[in-house]
């Protein structure tokens, strides 16, 4: 679905435009922001089943689209720092793309989450002439606080801040949180026992 499509849907459910053109947000999307407002729906995902769902490695894939520019989003969305691990740490994009892999994730939600990378650079090459991941780090922090403007760019987001919390905070043993790197920064002592690589989610619903 096009852009334009999508815009005319979300008017007839009366949202707002989808990915709006023509706005810069004068926001940030930063760390603390973001962590701060992610402290309650940690504790929720940490109980959720969402964060059980299995991880298989397909890092040959990884750089190319629409991976490539969903890891540049998420390195905008989650950056290293000396002190702390960001996205690149904690696997977050083959931890994305194994669960888009999953049969149980919702096909609309996969379909969304795809479709946002193409809204994505039509947007970056009406305002810029170029994709994505070819603008300079400050055209793609603009063009992120642009659509977060919007009411689908700012789910769109969200999904995505979701996946990274699922990656930074769920057992290594799903693929994200190698070595536990995530709890290791937040402090978080872990649940036991912990699932064994035998009785992995996607394992036991085999059974």
């Amino acid at each position: 679905m096009s852009i334009k499509k999508y815009n005319i849907k979300c008017r007839r459910q009366g949202k707002r435009d989808v990915f709006l053109r023509g706005k810069h947000g004068s926001g940030s999307i930063g760390r603390r922001t973001f962590l701060s407002g992610a402290v309650g729906f940690i504790a929720t995902l940490l109980l959720s089943p969402v964060v059980a769902r299995t991880v298989k490695s397909h890092a040959s894939a990884l750089t190319e689209d629409p991976w490539q520019t969903l890891s540049i989003v998420q390195d905008h969305l989650f950056p290293s720092e000396a002190n702390s691990p960001g996205a690149k740490e904690i696997n977050a994009i083959s931890y994305l793309r194994n669960m888009l892999a999953d049969p149980v994730t919702d096909t609309d939600e996969k379909e969304f989450i795809l479709n946002g990378v193409k809204w994505l650079n039509e947007l970056a090459v009406e305002r810029h002439e170029a994709v994505f991941m070819d603008l300079t780090l400050l055209q793609q922090s603009a063009l992120l606080q642009q659509i977060s403007k919007t009411t689908a760019g700012r789910n769109w987001i969200s999904k995505l801040l979701s996946y990274l919390l699922e990656a930074l905070l769920s057992d290594p043993v799903y693929g994200g949180n190698p070595d536990g790197v995530g709890w290791k920064w937040l402090e978080h002592r872990p649940g036991y026992p912990r699932p064994p690589m035998n009785k992995r989610y996607y394992d036991l619903l085999k059974i």
